[in-house]
């Protein structure tokens, strides 16, 4: 334990380090996402938006070092070899256990809201550290979902990491409809639901350190019937009031991730 907390030190001082004096300078190095898996020693390609973003936003050039992460548990420090009009080359020159990946295991069932609402919330639960983003249809939603609209929100989480300094994105599932959500509940520890017409209950009696793999509901702008918030109390989950105040869908699901994931310790 003791050699593992030297290495965690280690490398905080080390890559902070390197993000703020990169080159011999106070300039923070910058962050590229890429999808495909590499080690050190390989050339990777870093193309599409953010190709663009090194090439033309940040101007960066043949010599500089950046981050790159591909989805998995490790920061890869990276130097710049070649810049073309379409595409980037860099090699990897190491790598180092991220320490800014959530700790905690805590998914996020959200019935569907307008397309601006959903993107802040895929921005932000992405940024608080939630792993799992699971959308779903309800019968008072006012928004329908759209061809492609997974893609989107699977983007803007991959471009939320680089400012949270997570390695990997928010996982964003395909739509389910509000049955299919009811049976993926059964994969959890614990499940609270996000109740505007419960009036006895709230989080200050749940422990929830004591669990590990924990799930929110949180409904449209329009709410639940009350045969979907019988059903869903019905396969177990805790119904609790979010306070006196009605919020809208995108504050709701935001506070209670915020809220929730300090008591399971993840601010810890």
């Amino acid at each position: 334990m003791k050699i593992l907390f030297c290495y965690d030190i280690i490398y905080y001082i080390k890559i902070n380090l390197y993000e703020r004096y990169a080159k011999g300078n106070s300039v923070i190095m910058k962050r590229f996402f890429v999808q495909k898996k590499f080690n050190i020693g390989d050339n990777v390609i870093i193309d599409g938006v953010e190709h663009n973003h090194l090439k033309n936003v940040l101007r960066l050039k043949i010599g500089d070092e950046i981050i790159v992460v591909c989805g998995d548990q490790f920061d890869y420090v990276a130097k710049i070899i070649n810049i073309s009009k379409s595409k980037t080359e860099v090699v990897i020159l190491s790598k180092s256990i991220n320490l800014y990946n959530p700790k905690c295991n805590l998914t996020v069932f959200q019935a569907l809201v307008k397309s601006d609402n959903m993107s802040i919330i895929v921005q932000k639960l992405t940024e608080l550290g939630v792993k799992d983003f699971i959308p779903f249809t309800s019968e008072f939603i006012t928004s329908k979902d759209k061809n492609g609209k997974t893609n989107k929100l699977q983007e803007i989480s991959n471009q939320s990491i680089k400012q949270c300094k997570r390695s990997f994105p928010m996982y964003i599932s395909q739509t389910l409809s509000f049955e299919s959500m009811l049976k993926s509940l059964d994969n959890f520890d614990l499940i609270i639901f996000a109740n505007e017409c419960e009036d006895n209950q709230n989080l200050n009696s749940i422990d929830f350190r004591k669990f590990q793999n924990v799930a929110i509901i949180v409904g449209s702008e329009g709410g639940f019937s009350s045969k979907e918030i019988n059903a869903i109390i019905e396969k177990g989950a805790k119904s609790v009031s979010l306070g006196k105040r009605i919020l809208r869908a995108e504050t709701a699901s935001i506070a209670l991730t915020s809220v929730i994931l300090y008591l399971m310790g993840e601010w810890s």
